[in-house]
């Protein structure tokens, strides 16, 4: 099968190689899936640099976190699948290759109402904007929801389930353009951080301490200001550093306030935690994407020949929405 390999660790694409390799072995209650298509996310940057390395019992140097493809080979105790069945899912790594195995617990069936490409920017943007919202965050109807990074894969994902379930969103992005991209999947109160201050947008139109819940994707850049902002009681759920790994932390206004902070990664987490998360996914958003009330946001479409266009096109922060990856 053809793959891409880290080789050593660095900034430059020449450490991610395209190769040949010998294709994994389905064995006790794992699949094979022949991948049709992936795609990217920040986190196979990181591990081609050597700061985000896989968890143990994951192929260590394949990067790739989402796939879509066909179930071409069942472990002996497999009981959910035969073959020959179009799926998606989710992986702590080995996806930028065409052919992969996982738990047969967590693969989803894909809705026929999704095209291949659809389907590869489903998994990880939907999967963990859910559980960062709904399992992690406790989303309720009628909460204002501040999403950071709207228009990137989790956000875009996370606007469109704020305003599914009954809740208000209020997003940030660098750009009027990526806001106006997001605003077309759903409504929502939009604020280019860039050009001014989030909180006092946020205080001006809804008043003081009026955010419930906030999904974070950003970290220390906005860390004061997200505490400031929210409601007593409110949450905060972590889930990315795009904006640095430290920040000094009012703690005064965390105990007054009665805050919660949370901080969630899928990636690492223990098997039977993904297998629920996975069922949340299969059974509380893939009946939206199939209904179109849910849709994946694509930003670009690369063949995996030209991996490192498509590399550099994230790591430039060019895109708005997923780049996927297809196995022509």
């Amino acid at each position: 099968m053809r793959c891409a390999a880290i080789k050593g660790f660095g900034k430059d694409l020449g450490h991610l190689v395209i190769e040949e390799r010998e294709a994994p072995v389905a064995r006790g209650d794992h699949i094979r899936v022949r991948v049709v298509a992936t795609a990217l996310n920040r986190a196979d940057l990181l591990q081609r640099r050597g700061l985000y390395p896989a968890p143990a019992g994951t192929v260590p140097d394949i990067p790739g976190l989402e796939f879509v493809g066909h179930v071409d080979q069942v472990g002996e105790t497999v009981t959910d699948w035969k073959g020959g069945e179009r799926v998606f899912g989710v992986v702590a790594g080995g996806s930028y290759a065409e052919q992969l195995v996982t738990h047969q617990r967590l693969a989803v069936p894909v809705p026929d109402e999704l095209s291949d490409v659809e389907a590869a920017a489903v998994p990880e943007a939907f999967l963990s904007a859910h559980d960062a919202l709904v399992t992690q965050g406790g989303l309720k109807a009628g909460d204002r929801v501040l999403v950071h990074a709207v228009a990137g894969g989790v956000g875009s994902a996370a606007v469109q389930l704020v305003h599914v379930l009954g809740a208000l969103g209020i997003g940030t992005a660098g750009s009027p353009e990526k806001l106006a991209k997001a605003a077309e999947l759903a409504p929502f109160f939009g604020i280019d951080y860039r050009q001014e201050n989030f909180q006092t947008r946020i205080e001006a139109a809804f008043g003081p301490n009026a955010v419930n819940l906030i999904l974070d994707t950003v970290g220390g850049s906005h860390w004061q200001q997200n505490l400031a902002v929210l409601a007593p009681c409110g949450t905060l759920v972590l889930f990315g550093l795009l904006g640095g790994a430290a920040a000094e932390t009012p703690l005064a206004l965390v105990l007054f306030k009665r805050l919660r902070i949370v901080g969630t990664a899928l990636r690492g987490r223990p098997l039977e935690e993904k297998i629920q998360a996975t069922r949340d996914f299969a059974h509380q958003v893939v009946p939206h994407l199939r209904s179109r009330r849910l849709r994946p946001v694509i930003d670009s479409v690369f063949t995996f020949q030209d991996l490192h266009q498509a590399t550099s096109r994230m790591e430039g922060d060019e895109n708005a929405g997923k780049i996927v990856l297809t196995f022509p």
